[in-house]
This record gives C-alpha cells, structure tokens and sequence, in this order.
C-alpha cells in the first residue's frame, strides 16, 4: 500500500493546477451534472484544459481504509484541496478564490483589459508576469509584450516596499524601547537614596 503524502508533498501537486469555471449541465427527467474546468500550470496551460464532473474527482469520505493509502486516491485529495474551496464559493455564487496579487491591484491594466486576462486565465499580477508568448498574443491591447516586464517590476518594487515598512516598524519599535529603558533609569536613579550625612532634622531628632 502506498504511503499517504506529506502535506508539503499534496501541495506540490495542487499547486500544479487551476480551476478554470464550474457550469451545470441539466438534463430532461435526470438530474443536473456539475462540471470543472481544470488546466495544468505551465507550458501545458493552454493546450490542456479539461472538464471533469465534479462528483467523480470529488474524494469519498467513506472510502476502505486500505485504499485510502493508494496513490490514486491521495492524487484526489491533493486536486480536492484546490477544487474544494472554489467549488464551495461557486456554489456561494462567490467569484472563484485567486492566489497572489489580484489585477484590481495593480494599475497596469485597466478595468477592462483585467476582465479580458481573466477570460484567458490570467487572474493575478504573478501570472502577468509568468505569462508565456501564446497569452501574450491573445492580449490585442497596445504593448501587451510589455506588461509581463512590468508586473516583475511592480512586484518587485511591492516587496522592497513591505521590507522597507517591516525595517521602519522594527526601528520604531526599537526606538520606543530605549526611551522606556532611560525613562526607567531616570527614575531608578531619582529613587535611589543619597549617601552622606542624614539631613539636619534627622540629626537633632536622634
């Protein structure tokens, strides 16, 4: 029997897919069948999209413990953790969840050319960036060739700027813990007492 996959090892595989679309296929006198939209990341991403009914890729709950073990059934659990949450917001009438940057964000694009990408699977700025020549040609706007050189730049300039923001907040926080520490040392020192003869009163009273 096959060894279950590590976490690590089921996120590998998940994150080589993408859900593309759900869409409901009704039929007279039988009951609807949903069907997903899966494409492979990669070169393959524009040659291999394909539709799979959701409840055969969806994992059995039930299954026998000695094929839950099987690496065919680890594959579904893997694939489920992608498909899930967006079968879920699909069935929400949420729009499906995107990882990394989403287009709205970035001010590359405008409104409508970020509608057009996202019809042909591009739905954040990474994957503005990693776009390969077959998507670019498929994106008619003036300097499209352009866009994934200037995603990297945007991206880039995002994370020098949160490292800028993290260095700031650290010395910020630095600086308010020496202004404790003198404060407190002021303090101790005013405490402290003087040594040296007692004050006159003291004297007279003894």
């Amino acid at each position: 029997m096959a060894l279950p996959l590590t976490p690590s090892e089921m996120k590998d595989r998940d994150d080589m897919i993408r859900v593309m679309e759900f869409k409901t296929e009704y039929r007279a006198a039988k009951d609807p069948i949903e069907w997903v939209l899966i494409a492979p990341l990669g070169a393959e991403f524009e040659k291999t999209q394909t539709w799979h009914r959701v409840a055969k890729i969806k994992p059995d709950d039930d299954i026998e413990p000695d094929k839950a073990g099987s690496a065919t059934y680890q594959d579904m659990i893997a694939k489920w953790a992608i498909i899930g949450p967006a079968y879920a917001a699909w069935k929400n009438g949420q729009e499906l969840p995107d990882d990394g940057t989403p287009l709205s964000a970035w001010s590359g694009v405008t409104a409508e050319q970020a509608k057009f990408m996202r019809s042909v699977g591009v739905r954040t700025v990474e994957e503005v960036r990693d776009m390969g020549e077959a998507t670019v040609e498929k994106l008619r706007f003036p300097n499209a060739r352009k866009l994934p050189s200037l995603a990297a730049s945007w991206l880039d300039g995002e994370q020098v700027a949160e490292k800028d923001a993290k260095i700031l907040e650290m010395q910020e926080k630095m600086d308010a813990m020496a202004e404790m520490l003198e404060e407190s040392m002021k303090n101790a020192k005013a405490d402290k007492p003087k040594r040296g003869r007692p004050p006159k009163q003291e004297t007279e009273a003894a």
